[in-house]
């Protein structure tokens, strides 16, 4: 295993400056609709070809943000993820198909009004279709996130460390990985938003010669939020395009390859923050897409 622990370690280069800060909420609601290509979808010569090609995942995901000392902020968080992905496919039982997930999390950090720099920390678990439960699988991450804003941009990411275990480890494990973000605001209810990572581990932990497993991930997002209330909180309607690509090798040198191409539409709403800008500061960039790199891994298998 590359690494168990990542430190989990905090420097500025001068004192972060305290700033009014507010608790803050959010609510986020998505539907996306999930196609997969490559190599490896449906490539067995033996058997019937049941890989699930299309499906729909439902999510839900929850955040909220407490000042703690001055220039500090903890956040909490929860998502849920549901596939409703056939079980059988021309009466076979289904394979290598992502059913649903949750992960909770923790993110702790040093903020300012145009800087933050801190810790996180995630675990939860990764279900698939009832044919492969023994592939079902709990995870642990732990890394480092940063963010700055600087006018109408912001620039953030992560870097850190991410394992799993099951009875049947087909999944992404042993891995690291660095994530990017960056966003547009057009004003202060509407921005454009691009995301993309690098992951590098391992599958099939439990065999003497492990599988090593690349996963690029790019996606794109446009929001638009309206002010609710008095002004202090806010709804947002939003759309997203993902695109995973994972890349398996072997000791015998074959490579396949499979891609999830994902298309979502959400909406989120927001208590504590009356614009989408305020809102991004009144939280830690938010984290990677943890469960849905490890649902769409074993279909390299």
């Amino acid at each position: 295993m590359r690494c168990l622990i990542l430190p989990l370690c905090l420097v500025l280069a001068a004192p972060v400056a305290a700033q009014d800060m507010h608790l803050a909420a959010e609510l986020d609601l998505s539907v996306a609709q999930v196609s997969r290509s490559g190599s490896a979808v449906n490539s067995s010569f033996f058997g019937p070809l049941s890989e699930v090609e299309d499906f729909n995942l439902t999510r839900l995901n929850t955040r909220v943000a407490v000042p703690t000392t001055a220039g500090s902020r903890l956040q909490l968080g929860l998502l849920l993820d549901d596939s409703d992905a056939a079980t059988t496919v021309s009466g076979f039982d289904s394979d290598d198909t992502y059913r649903a997930a949750r992960q909770l999390s923790l993110q702790f950090g040093l903020v300012d009004d145009n800087r933050y720099l801190g810790f996180f920390g995630a675990s939860g678990d990764v279900r698939f279709n009832p044919d492969d439960a023994d592939q079902d699988a709990s995870f642990t991450t732990v890394g480092l996130a940063g963010q700055w804003h600087q006018g109408d941009f912001s620039l953030g990411g992560h870097v850190g460390v991410l394992d799993s275990s099951a009875e049947d480890p087909e999944t992404l494990g042993d891995a690291t990985f660095i994530a990017g973000n960056v966003a547009y605001y057009f004003n202060d209810q509407t921005r454009f938003a691009g995301r993309a990572a690098y992951v590098s581990g391992d599958q099939d932990l439990d065999s003497s010669s492990p599988d090593p497993v690349e996963l690029v991930a790019l996606g794109l997002e446009i929001e638009r939020g309206f002010a609710i209330g008095a002004g202090q909180h806010m709804a947002s309607v939003y759309g997203t395009v993902d695109w995973v690509n994972l890349r398996e090798g072997s000791s015998s040198g074959l490579t396949e390859e499979a891609s999830d191409l994902v298309i979502g539409l959400g909406i989120r709403i927001a208590f504590g923050a009356g614009t989408r800008r305020a809102n991004d500061h009144a939280f830690a960039p938010r984290l990677p897409q943890f469960t849905r790199w490890l649902g769409a891994v074993p279909v390299v298998d």
